[in-house]
């Protein structure tokens, strides 16, 4: 996704004719595994080539290695061998790795630590040797909403969290609200599980940092749920009278992203009328971005109030509630 987000079709990513490996991927202290997706370089029409397995993927296993601290050996350095798996992954626009189609991803389950640096070292047959270095980042605490959370109030509110590591700001946060709920048609037993997303705030360590609460935080308006329930495509496409919702819960997602990650993305998106947007990369000897990023997660209870409102208020949707 990350390569062939241009609208251009002709991508020439060779340097002086030989071939180069593109390597994408983070490390996330919070994962049971780390995956990379290492690929090569090839010229001509993406569309018409990307979904040639041979074209972009090496017919041979690459020496990936990892190099630093892990929880299994806390006290000394070692080094993590990554093995591969071939994996499908349907198409998903907003996926950093390419979608539909089977891909090969190096990857360990070898438990990463905060605030350690790790090297990134991958060797080629022909004796190219592609290195990078990254340190992963805190991850965080969310201290508000504490247990429940409630959509009535017309005025501004918060999310607030802070990092595990005092005063570690990671370069830009993301928040995001899933809103979790069953349907089941109501002459029936069978029940499916929804979830409506709901992008709340982002922005960079020092731009939500407060300094004198100590924590982190993005402003919301809660009564904006109520619209972005409204535009949910099951909501507005699964809504006859005989089905029926009850709510199970709000969660919300922090996302913490190195400092990598995010030049990357804003010299790619940072365009220029006057000039090519310059090529972002960490990656010594090849192309591509090696980073860091962190993510934590707190379920809330949807609060009694929020429930009556959905009820009440919005009956075509057919939330319920349900009565111990």
């Amino acid at each position: 996704m990350m390569i062939f987000s241009s609208c251009e079709t002709d991508v020439n990513i060779y340097t002086d004719g030989e071939e180069t490996t593109i390597v994408y991927g983070y490390l996330d202290v919070d994962a049971d595994t780390n995956y990379l997706k290492i690929t090569k370089s090839f010229t001509g029409n993406a569309i018409e080539t990307a979904p040639i397995y041979s074209a972009s993927n090496y017919d041979y296993k690459l020496d990936v290695q990892l190099k630093g601290r892990f929880a299994d050996s806390p006290n000394a350095v070692s080094i993590a061998v990554l093995d591969t798996v071939s994996v499908y992954k349907p198409y998903d626009p907003n996926s950093i790795f390419y979608s539909g189609r089977n891909q090969v991803l190096y990857y360990t389950t070898r438990k990463l630590k905060e605030n350690e640096e790790y090297q990134l070292t991958i060797r080629r047959n022909d004796g190219v040797e592609l290195t990078s270095k990254v340190k992963t980042i805190s991850g965080s605490t969310i201290r508000k909403p504490y247990l429940s959370v409630s959509f009535e109030s017309p005025v501004s509110n918060s999310i607030e969290w802070s990092p595990n590591t005092v005063g570690d700001l990671a370069a830009y946060y993301e928040v995001i609200g899933y809103f979790h709920y069953k349907q089941f048609l109501q002459n029936g037993t069978d029940t499916t599980r929804y979830t409506m997303k709901w992008l709340m705030g982002s922005g960079t360590g020092e731009q939500l940092w407060n300094n004198s609460d100590k924590r982190l935080s993005i402003n919301y308006t809660p009564k904006d749920f109520y619209a972005r329930l409204q535009a949910d495509d099951n909501i507005i496409n699964n809504s006859p009278d005989f089905v029926g919702r009850i709510v199970e819960g709000f969660e919300v997602v922090v996302t913490s992203t190195g400092e990598e990650l995010y030049n990357y993305i804003l010299i790619q998106n940072s365009g220029s009328a006057i000039q090519d947007t310059p090529e972002y990369t960490n990656i010594e000897n090849g192309m591509g971005i090696f980073s860091s990023r962190s993510e934590s997660r707190k379920m809330l209870i949807v609060n009694d109030l929020t429930i009556n409102t959905l009820e009440r208020d919005y009956p075509q949707w057919g939330f319920m509630r349900v009565y111990n």
